[in-house]
């Protein structure tokens, strides 16, 4: 009799994902598995199942031309650190959160945090934390550092009326310019997907971010946000923005950079 189900190996060659990535997966409830019987921890994993997702698996990569390997998940303090890091190697020490105070933040609000990870490795980061609003014009004029926010300017996504500060899209790079095009397609499409499931589920007035490079800039403001501090003659700028609830609007603004940053 041909089993119905696959090993994990089988499984995971089935859908071409690393152990790490498979096994995450399947905690999270995203691959399906039976126990078996007499075993507390033997797992099986049904072919059917298991066969149907490789099919829909193959039809997203086709539509959406994106590389499988990659990720985005919720950033563990190892990842943190990990981030940390990439953040002191782009931008130096002096620009970047200490690790201890990112925990301190984590702490107060632990899903202000998502990594970009490429077979399990973190190779950039996203960071979207409610603040309260008093700190934003001190940080765009970079008379404070995010370093310098103090902890009870954090505040809970359930709170009211919340202010949102884009502290960090970052990619590491990767020395491969077709490389580094798809992790920083990958991680700013989903980042986008965040900040709007975010801004659906909690009462979000304000967003803001700041663009230190032209790259930054340009990101921001195709994606309809306003200018509204420039220091250091326009080196660094400060926007800001009500309303990011028109996925249409951000995802074509999204789409048409990308390809002009392909040709």
């Amino acid at each position: 009799m041909i089993s119905e189900y696959y090993t994990a190996e089988e499984a995971m060659k089935k859908l071409n994902k690393p152990r790490s990535t498979f096994f995450k997966e399947v905690e999270n409830g995203l691959i399906p598995f039976e126990l078996e019987e007499g075993r507390q921890r033997g797992r099986r994993f049904p072919k059917q199942a298991i066969d149907i997702l490789a099919k829909r698996q193959h039809k997203t990569r086709y539509k959406d031309q994106g590389p499988t390997h990659l990720i985005f998940t919720p950033s563990s303090p190892a990842d943190i650190w990990a981030e940390v890091q990439i953040g002191i190697n782009l931008y130096g020490e002096d620009d970047i959160v200490p690790y201890e105070k990112l925990l301190d933040w984590r702490d107060i609000n632990d899903e202000i945090f998502m990594c970009l990870k490429d077979r399990g490795q973190v190779v950039g980061y996203a960071t979207l934390v409610p603040v309260d609003e008093s700190v934003m014009l001190p940080l765009m004029k970079d008379t404070m550092r995010e370093k310098d926010i103090p902890l009870k300017a954090i505040r809970q996504w359930t709170e009211p009326n919340l202010t949102v500060y884009i502290a960090s899209v970052t990619v590491k790079p990767s020395g491969d310019s077709t490389t580094d095009r798809a992790r920083g397609s990958f991680l700013i499409r989903n980042t986008i997907k965040w900040a709007l499931s975010l801004n659906r589920q909690f009462s979000i007035k304000k967003w803001f971010g700041i663009g230190a490079t032209p790259e930054g800039q340009r990101l921001l403001e195709g994606l309809g946000f306003n200018e509204v501090v420039s220091v250091h003659n326009g080196e660094r700028k400060g926007y800001t923005v009500d309303d990011i609830r028109s996925p249409v609007r951000l995802f074509s603004v999204f789409l048409k950079q990308m390809e002009e940053q392909t040709k």
